[in-house]
């Protein structure tokens, strides 16, 4: 019985569950009905401790891998565990309104959100419509007046995905209104644009299943006003793959002609790699290419980039070098001890003053702490910065917000940083960058994540069993 199963035991046994899953490709459909009721029923446990710790292995070992492999099979395979997962949450207390939402949308059971997915995928993705030219010509953009981008949630991936879709957007049609919606930190990546405006959509990444699929009820409601009033050739909802809809899986339309959806995971396109660029490609493919090329970017808050400048000029002649140790809470994106003492004090030989982002999250805080109380026992003042400190030292941290960061990265001379946000805003803001990439699921995951811009970033893959050592000297090599 769920009721007497504790958090440990509520871990094991979902590890185990996902781990079975992963391993069904090859195996008949039928096959995945008792693992993922099974898992569901931990995920939707009446202890919310033992649903997170369940719903925590759900998305780390099956949604998230299987997206990080970026193979067609492996996201067919997403596409029948979630929209089983959905069918059965949806029976569960607390997501009535979910129910009734989907109901709403005429969708009434795991078949019919099957062939949704199906055709969602098959209409605007990019996918070989008829007639090989692009899917919205010039008499379907001129009623436009609002265009509806989704958030991907994270951050990094708004910098290096959405953003490059409302470069597009606004271009493409040059007097609509053009919305993101999303949370208030990707909202301040767009903040000083005149042509965005945010419609905060909340979403629980820490939470529950229930909780992260609650969300979307908001999403529908925040659609039906925005879209009040107007007709549908006058709006256009454009989904970059957003865990707002599980990766296109739940409508917020009740018209899909209006909607485009990009299957981020399995599209290619001759040339591009990184998803930025893959992106760029898809949105050329759907709208018709335009007098360049569409890139990340970012509006930072006016605040943000006048403390950059600040930070700049007490500087002085000084190389500034930008560091973010964040991994997001994936031990497996670290390289082992010494290996960030020892990348601070590289770059501080090399003549940078650094500034370092103390981070989100208890974890993340205390290393980078520890690591500001080693530079200040070795005898070398450090300053910790946050809103009206801008004398800037040697060594300096940064403690404050990420887009208070991202001003800070903006005037640097170069970023180094595992693979996280940072890398992805130092490419947008056409800063020299240095990803480090650990714990890459696969060669594709490294290649389609790899930091692209204005400036792209240089990569330093590190495969199991690298050193710290061997880590420093690829990254002096490429400080030379």
């Amino acid at each position: 019985m769920l009721s007497s199963v504790n958090v440990t035991q509520a871990e094991l046994r979902a590890r185990a569950l996902t781990r079975e899953i992963v391993r069904l490709p090859a195996v008949a459909d039928h096959s995945l009905q008792p693992t993922v009721d099974e898992l569901a029923a931990l995920a939707l446990a009446a202890n919310p401790e033992v649903a997170k710790a369940a719903s925590r292995e759900l998305f780390a070992n099956v949604v998230e891998p299987l997206g990080d492999r970026f193979e067609a099979e492996l996201c067919g395979l997403y596409v029948r565990v979630f929209c089983r997962l959905i069918s059965a949450c949806r029976r569960h207390p607390g997501l009535e309104n979910f129910d009734r939402q989907l109901r709403r949308f005429g969708i009434d059971s795991e078949e019919a959100l099957l062939r949704r997915a199906g055709h969602v995928r098959a209409g605007h993705a990019g996918a070989g419509h008829a007639g090989g030219g692009p899917v919205f010509g010039m008499a379907d953009r001129e009623g436009v007046r609002k265009v509806l981008v989704l958030s991907r949630v994270t951050l990094g991936a708004d910098v290096a995905v959405t953003s490059v879709v409302l470069d597009k957007m606004k271009t493409v049609f040059p007097n609509a209104e053009v919305v993101l919606a999303g949370g208030p930190k990707a909202g301040t990546f767009f903040a000083s644009d005149p042509r965005t405006r945010l419609r905060e959509v909340p979403y629980r990444r820490e939470g529950s299943l229930a909780d992260r699929l609650n969300g979307w009820p908001g999403l529908v409601e925040t659609v039906r006003q925005e879209t009040a009033g107007l007709q549908p050739e006058n709006y256009l909802l454009v989904d970059p793959d957003s865990r707002l809809t599980q990766l296109g899986l739940l409508p917020s339309l009740a018209d899909d002609e209006r909607y485009c959806f990009f299957e981020s995971r399995s599209f290619t396109s001759p040339g591009a790699a990184a998803l930025g660029d893959l992106t760029a490609a898809w949105l050329d493919e759907v709208f018709g290419p335009g007098d360049r090329r569409s890139l990340p970017c970012v509006s930072l808050p006016a605040e943000d980039l006048l403390r950059g400048r600040r930070f700049r000029e007490a500087a002085g002649g000084r190389r500034i070098a930008a560091v973010n140790l964040g991994v997001g809470e994936n031990d497996a994106k670290r390289v082992r001890d010494p290996f960030e003492s020892e990348l601070l004090k590289l770059l501080r030989t090399a003549g940078y003053a650094v500034v370092l982002d103390q981070g989100a999250g208890e974890e993340e805080i205390s290393r980078t702490s520890k690591l500001a109380e080693e530079i200040e026992a070795n005898g070398e003042r450090v300053v910790r910065m946050g809103d009206g400190v801008n004398a800037a030292a040697g060594f300096n941290v940064w403690r404050g917000s990420l887009s208070g960061f991202a001003g800070l990265i903006a005037v640097s001379d170069l970023y180094v940083g595992y693979d996280s946000a940072g890398g992805h805003l130092a490419a947008a803001l056409g800063v020299a960058g240095i990803d480090i990439f650990a714990g890459a699921s696969s060669a594709r995951m490294i290649e389609r994540w790899r930091p692209w811009g204005e400036r792209p970033a240089t990569v330093i893959e590190v495969e199991p069993g690298h050193t710290s050592e061997q880590v420093i000297e690829a990254l002096r090599e490429r400080l030379e």
